[in-house]
Order: C-alpha cells, then sequence, then structure tokens
C-alpha cells in the first residue's frame, strides 16, 4: 500500500497531535509505503523558514520533517513544469492504486483514487 502525503495534511497532524503512521496502519492491512514528493519537503521548508509566519506554524513545520526522516519516505520528483504543487500531486496518482493522504477539498474531488484524511480531532479514515 503505497500513501502519497500532502503537505496539509503532515502539518495538521502535527498541530493535532495525530500520530498518522500507526493510526494508518491500523486502517490498512497491507504494509505502508510512505511516499512524499520533493515539492511537499520544499514546501514545507519554506514554511519553516518563512518570515511573519506564527511560531506554532514554523515549529509544526520543523516538526514535520523530523517526523517523515523517521518515516524513512520514498521521495520522489514530480515530473511537470507547473508550479502548483497540487496539479502536479494528481498526475502522479491517475490511474495507479496510490492513496492520496491530504485535507483538501479541491485534490478530494479530482481524484478517483482513495483518500486518508482526519476525521474530528485525532482519528483518520479513508474515503
Amino acid at each position: 500500500m503505497e500513501i502519497l502525503l500532502d503537505t496539509n495534511f503532515v502539518l495538521t497532524c502535527v498541530k493535532q497531535n495525530i500520530h498518522f503512521d500507526s493510526l494508518a496502519n491500523e486502517l490498512f492491512d497491507e504494509k505502508i509505503t510512505w511516499i512524499v514528493a520533493q515539492d511537499v519537503l520544499n514546501e514545507l521548508g519554506n514554511l519553516k523558514d518563512r518570515k511573519g509566519m506564527k511560531k506554532e506554524d514554523r515549529e509544526a513545520a520543523s516538526i514535520s520533517f523530523e517526523i517523515l526522516k523517521m518515516l524513512e519516505p520514498e521521495i520522489i520528483e514530480l515530473p511537470g513544469k507547473n508550479p502548483n504543487v497540487d496539479i502536479k500531486l494528481v498526475n502522479h496518482i491517475i490511474d495507479t492504486e496510490i492513496v492520496l493522504a491530504t485535507l483538501d477539498r479541491d485534490l478530494k474531488k479530482r481524484v478517483k483514487n482513495k483518500i486518508l484524511t482526519i476525521r474530528g480531532k485525532n482519528s483518520l479514515e479513508i474515503i
């Protein structure tokens, strides 16, 4: 089972203290391979270093890096010149069985793949 992580999913899990790795393992019978696009890592890096960001948001981005490092995800390059990361994520998972971990409503509408999302304040669900 491959799960592609979106920036907002990881950040929100950190902010809400949701251990998405262990919760996802309870939802799926298969071994999970976490996938992170280099574009997502770049977005997290930009948030972590951006001036004027709330301290809480900068810390969440920093903690996100640490969590991702522990997960040892497969890091991929998304093809295409489009600067919109969401479009690149959608294009990457078309016609695959890859699950997309996101909270983004627009992304959820655009993909036919399974979606891993946050339900309530402390659990995950597959839609």
